[in-house]
């Protein structure tokens, strides 16, 4: 049978060829890691053949989730960003690092206060960045997550591309902003985005919004050591 995860890669590399890119291309050299160049597939594509295998196939769930998986890796597709398991799982199942960069989102949107705007000279402009603070409590929170997941990445170093690809960077960057008046909560966070974007393709994600908030907490707290 042509099966549902060779559909799902043709479709996902035609999506790509349109774009005039290749899987996998990067401009971007990097010293201390080269990003390997491979195919990618979102989460959503690989739920979809492993439901497609249940559904149109008639495969046990978990015969569905190991053809998925084989029928992707002998295509040349990288899953290390996927959550290999059946559709509709428990979120509790989840590894640790999905389930506390999931828990670093729910912070950033149940412990916001207030937000704030800074305004810094970036690229030979202004840089507007808005950010929202938390309270004291939930800045605990963000030092203690942050904490633990840098323990998850720095333990297997594929968890910092996991970690990439589950919005670990901007959320790490939002909440470092969020602490900006609480110095005392950043260094935990800054140590565990460090530990991210060990990985060449989460560096990538850091982005201009992410450079310009790192040099604004360097400017706000040029006399502390440990930020």
């Amino acid at each position: 049978k042509f099966s549902a995860s060779c559909r799902a890669l043709a479709n996902h590399l035609t999506r790509i060829n349109n774009m005039g890119l290749r899987p996998g291309f990067s401009a971007h050299t990097d010293k201390k890691e080269d990003a390997q160049i491979y195919a990618r597939i979102t989460q959503e594509t690989f739920d979809s053949v492993v439901q497609e295998n249940i559904d149109e196939f008639d495969m046990a769930p978990d015969e569905a989730l190991e053809d998925a998986v084989g029928q992707f890796t002998s295509q040349g597709v990288n899953l290390s960003n996927i959550l290999q398991r059946v559709p509709g799982g428990d979120p509790d199942d989840d590894p640790a690092t999905v389930i506390l960069c999931r828990k670093l989102e729910e912070l950033l949107s149940e412990g916001a206060e207030d937000e704030e705007t800074l305004e810094l000279s970036y690229g030979g402009g202004v840089m507007k960045i808005t950010f929202r603070v938390v309270d004291a409590e939930t800045a605990v929170q963000f030092a203690e997550t942050a904490a633990a997941l840098r323990n998850e990445v720095v333990s297997d170093k594929t968890n910092a591309n996991l970690a990439g690809h589950r919005n670990a960077v901007d959320s790490l960057v939002s909440v470092a902003l969020s602490l900006i008046r609480s110095p005392a909560a950043l260094p935990p966070v800054l140590e565990c985005l460090a530990a991210v974007i060990s990985d060449a393709e989460a560096r990538e994600r850091l982005g201009a919004r992410g450079i310009a908030s790192l040099v604004s907490l360097l400017r706000t707290h040029p006399s502390n050591s440990e930020i």
